[in-house]
Order: C-alpha cells, then structure tokens, then sequence
C-alpha cells in the first residue's frame, strides 16, 4: 500500500490548482491574448459609482471599428454571470461590456430610491460604449438577465429621450418588455432588433394569460396573447398563429425573436443553446466580426478551470490548517496525540436515535426553509441590508438551535455512556480556544489572499453558475460582519454534532457519507416539492411571492454548502480533535461569499420586483 501524502505535499498541489485554475480561466477569458480584459470604475448620470469589465478585442481600432454589446447580470448576481455570453462575443471581435448594476457585485450600493436611476447603473455602460473610439456607434446592443433585462427596458427608455438614440438592439435573457417597477415597455423599441430567449420553466417571467384570459405558465408563452403581440411589434394578436420558436419576424428593416429553451431562469445564463441563440441574434443584428458557428463555444472550458480553483481553496484551506498543526511548534498544541477514532455504538437505543435524530433535522431543515420564506424573505434592514444573506442566517440559526437540542437529547439518551465534553474537545482550555481562532483567521486571510490574486492579476475567479469565491471591496466586510455570527452559531453546532456525536461506528465507513446526505436532505426535499410539480404541470408549488420563486433557486449553493461541510469538518477533526477550526472558517467564507454574490441596498430597505 503506498504512503499517504502528507499536508505539506497536498498544500502544494492545492497551490498549483488554484494557479492553473486562475491561469487557464484567463486565457479562455481572453480569447489567448487575442481579447485585453480590463476592470474599470464608471460614474453614472447620477454621480454612482459602476464597476464593469471591459473585453476589447485586438481587431477593433479606430480604422476597424467593432460592435458593442453591454451585458447585464440579474438581481442577486454579479457582472462575471455573464462570463458565458461576454466571452463568446468578444472571442467573435465584438467589443463587451459587462457591467454590475447597483447594489451588486463592486457597483456602489446605493439607496432603495436611487436605485433603479440609470437604469440601475448600465446607462453609464452604454455611453461609454459610444464614446470608445474603435466601436460603431451604429452597431450598440444591450442584453440582460432577469433583472439585467429589465434593467434593459429603462435603458431604451432613457435612450430614446437623448436626440441620437445609441442601442440598436435589445436581447432579454429570461426577462420581457416590463422593468422590474411593473413599467410596461413594449412600444418603446421602435425600429430596434428584439429578441428574448425564454425558457419553458422559468420561475419569474413569461407567467401570463391565454385567449380566453386563463393563466398561462412559461413552457406554453408561444401560444399567448403576449408573445404573438411581441412578434407582431406591439400591433396586437388579432389573427396571429402561434410564434415559432427562433423565427424572425420583420418589418421596415427590424426585427423580433422569441428562442424558446428548457430549463429553468437561472440556466439562461448556464446554457450552451441560450449562448447559441444570443450569438445568433447579434449576427443577425450587426454581423460578426470574426464569424465562428455558434455551437463552438468555449465557457465550459473557463467554468471547469473556475472549478478547479473552487476544488483548490478548498484543498488548501484544510492543507494549511494540518500543515501547521503538524509542522510549527505554536499551532502544534492544537494537533490530537493519535488519529481521533468513531466512537463506537452498542446501545439500540441511541442507534434509533441516531436516526430519528437525522430524519428529524431534515424535515426540520425544509419546513424552516418555508417558514423563512414566508416571514423573513425581503425583511432587509439597515443592521442585515442584504435580504438573501439575511434569510439563510436566520434559517442557519434555527437550524443551530435543533442541533443544540439534538444535543441535549443524545446525552441523556446515551446516559452514563453520554460524550465527555472536554475528551471530545468540545470544552478546551483559553490557550488553545485562542490558537484555534488565530488559526482560522489566519487561514480564511490567506485563503482571500489567493482570491484577490486571481482578480488582480488574471481577471478571474472560483464559481460554478451559481456558486462564486470572488473578490470584494472593502464595505463588504463591514456588511459581512454583522452575519458572520448568525452563520458561525450554526457551523459550530453542525460540527460539534457531526464530528464529537454523529460520528460513529453506525454505517462504519459509510458513516460520513451518509451524514452528509443527511445534512442536503432537508433543502433537497424543499427543492423536490417545489420543482416536481412545475416540469409535471408547467407550475411551481409556490408562486404567488417573489420569496416564492425564488427560494428554490438560493437552495443551489446552500446545498453544496452543506454536503461539503460535514465532510471537511471531520478531516479536521481527526487530527486535531478540534470541532471548531473548520466552522469558524466555513462561517467567515460562506458569509462573504453570501455577501459578495447578492444585492445590497444602503439602509436595507426591502425592494421586490413588480413585472411577474
């Protein structure tokens, strides 16, 4: 049998993924050399601050001007959502411009009343598309996802009060005519090409009425009213069959389009026939600089090398931690005298606990989960401005709050066979609980660090469609703050059970995995209620809120999250019989990521959208 790496050796090769991850990601990104990639700071008519990426490609000068296309994440997002489209424009020789609208991403937050001004933020992009010397001035499109599409709608708005209108042409991604202020606007694109990719079980658009003024859900929006209007520019559905998905539709040198897809809103923007479709409509639109079919597409690639970093901080964060405690005389007080053993069960009794314990916690988990969307969905404020980050934290401490009483519950099952508290760990003197909390510090300090390397020097992060590590300014750690302990209570709990008391000779080795699942079951229960019956029916369980459509969405990262953690806490723990390294180190990173990956509105005050 061979000899097993050592912490050192595995410190090293998470150091190498995370380099090659970042490395490769940026040649993808950059179409190899042939795209410059830059990070600009706009200002808006409004005097906000806006952050967006700039993709030039080398072809386009002031003699060879280029296309422009701006490309706008959605709500509770940020502008590298859009890496799947921007990228394959720019490596076609269109000018990009991929922008954070307020309150997301490294845009300046801004106040619930400001908003929505500049078109949240993408007038500013679309200005300086017109003011870059080697872009067509003609040939400016804007397209947006979700609330980035919505956001497109005010920007037509804004763009036909000026004398020459600069945007010649509009594609929604998973949105329509109506701005996210239930502003309805489908007569202003006038001779502008409009295309919308609409995805048969989208959970916020395309929910409208049939002929009869029935409800109408997403996968049957080419039969309705509404999108027969669409095609027919705004002239009414009096005599029109149904729209053919990806027909065009033209009058006086325009044109409409709706590209049906499957799935689900937040796959529009994880799509390879939705990015087929969105090259196809600027083709058609202006031409392509560099013609390449649409199916050649390279963001997977990017998105497996993003993973590979994910893969890699997570590596390094647990090599570094052992790495230390084996290898330095400071941390070494932290490193447990043998390999901790499962503690070995007998009693029927606490085996029928172990699992009642785990049923329990997941149907704790989904009826939580509801409970949260119900109550505290859109209750931001000025202490937690960020409404997604605030729902999860409060559903981390009910969830810690079962814990505790898992807890309590299995000492006094166990009886005089209860877990010795400062044996497992649990309980430990003042000299190693501040080593444990320097240490951990120390290890999410360095683990941002590599981070904030990738983005300064490579333009790139760590993600999986919705999963992100980003860079962040500096205001979100002040906002981070204030959630960390909300997150940290739970992680804490959730390791103390999984590592001293759930980690036992019940399933032997299969025990880890097994608690792990345990630990999904309840969001994925939520998840199956939820989406079973809307790929059956065409219509989600839940529906009537925004909390509603949306909850099965934040569950994507969250479950990840928690199938993970259990896993990376007991590595930790066998070697240090330490329950809390690894959840103070989760807690801090989770909370930031929440953070850097949402929506923040100065003041908190709640906005919900209006145009579903």
């Amino acid at each position: 049998m061979g000899k097993k790496l050592t912490a050192k050796t595995w410190l090293v090769i998470s150091l190498i993924l995370c380099f090659v991850s970042m490395a490769v990601s940026s040649v993808i990104q950059s179409s190899g050399g042939r795209v410059k990639v830059s990070e600009l700071r706009l200002v808006d008519s409004t005097g906000h601050e806006v952050s967006a990426l700039l993709y030039k490609p080398k072809s386009a000068t002031e003699e060879n001007k280029s296309p422009a296309i701006v490309t706008v994440e959605g709500w509770f997002n940020n502008k590298e959502m859009q890496d799947l489209y921007s990228i394959e424009y720019a490596r076609r020789g269109y000018t990009v411009i991929a922008v954070d609208m307020h309150g997301h991403g490294d845009t300046e937050i801004t106040a619930a009343d400001e908003v929505y001004s500049s078109a949240v933020g993408i007038d500013a992009a679309v200005a300086l598309a017109a003011s870059l010397p080697y872009v067509d001035k003609g040939k400016i499109g804007i397209t947006g996802h979700s609330s980035g599409g919505a956001a497109c709608d005010m920007e037509i708005a804004i763009d036909n009060e000026r004398e020459n209108p600069i945007v010649s042409a509009v594609l929604f991604q998973a949105s329509t005519w109506c701005d996210d202020t239930g502003v309805d606007h489908s007569a202003d694109f006038g001779t502008r090409n409009v295309g919308i990719i609409a995805d048969k079980y989208d959970e916020f658009f395309f929910w409208t009425t049939d002929e009869n003024g029935n409800e109408a859900v997403p996968r049957v929006f080419l039969t309705t009213p509404d999108a027969k209007n669409f095609v027919n520019f705004n002239n009414g559905s009096d005599g029109m069959s149904d729209v053919e998905s990806g027909k065009y539709y033209e009058k006086d040198g325009a044109f409409r389009v709706i590209y049906q897809v499957g799935g689900t809103h937040p796959w529009v923007h994880f799509s390879k026939t939705s990015v087929e479709h969105g090259i196809d409509f600027f083709e058609k639109s202006f031409g392509a600089p560099h013609e390449i079919i649409a199916s050649n597409q390279v963001w997977q690639a990017k998105q497996f090398f993003n993973v590979l970093g994910l893969v890699g901080i997570m590596m390094f964060v647990v090599a570094f931690v052992l790495t230390l405690v084996e290898n330095t005389a400071y941390f070494g007080c932290l490193k447990a005298s043998t390999d901790v053993k499962p503690v070995v069960i007998t009693e029927p009794r606490q085996k029928n606990w172990f699992w009642i314990s785990m049923v329990a916690g997941a149907l704790f988990s989904a009826l939580s989960y509801r409970l949260m969307i119900i109550t505290i969905y859109s209750k931001a404020n000025p202490v937690w401005p960020a409404a997604g980050p605030l729902l999860s934290g409060v559903w981390s401490v009910l969830n810690g709050l079962f814990l505790g009483a898992v807890i309590l519950i299995s000492n006094k099952i166990a009886g005089n066979n209860r877990i010795n508290a400062k044996a497992a760990g649990i309980m430990m003197e003042k000299g190693k609980l501040v080593k444990t909390i320097y240490l951990s510090i120390l290890t999410v300090t360095l683990a941002f660090g590599i981070l904030f390397f990738a983005d300064y020097f490579f333009k790139t992060d760590f993600r999986l469609w919705v999963l992100t590590l980003k860079a962040f300014d500096a205001d979100k750690v002040l906002i981070g703050l204030r959630y960390i302990p909300l997150f940290m209570f739970y992680y804490i709990m959730l390791s103390i059970v999984s590592c001293c008391y759930n980690r036992n000779t019940i399933c032997g080795r299969e025990n880890t995995v097994v608690t792990a699942l345990f630990n999904i079951a309840g969001p994925v229960l939520y998840w199956l209620v939820q989406y079973i019956p809307f790929f059956v029916t065409g219509a989600l369980t839940w529906y009537k809120t925004e909390g509603d459509r949306i909850g099965g969405i934040w569950l994507y990262p969250m479950i990840v999250f928690l199938f993970v953690n259990p896993i990376l806490d007991r590595i930790i723990y066998k070697k240090t019989k330490n329950p809390y390294i690894m959840p103070i180190i989760s807690a801090i990173i989770i909370t930031m990521m929440c953070i850097a990956n949402t929506t923040i509105i100065l003041g908190g005050a709640p906005v919900v959208a209006n145009n579903y």
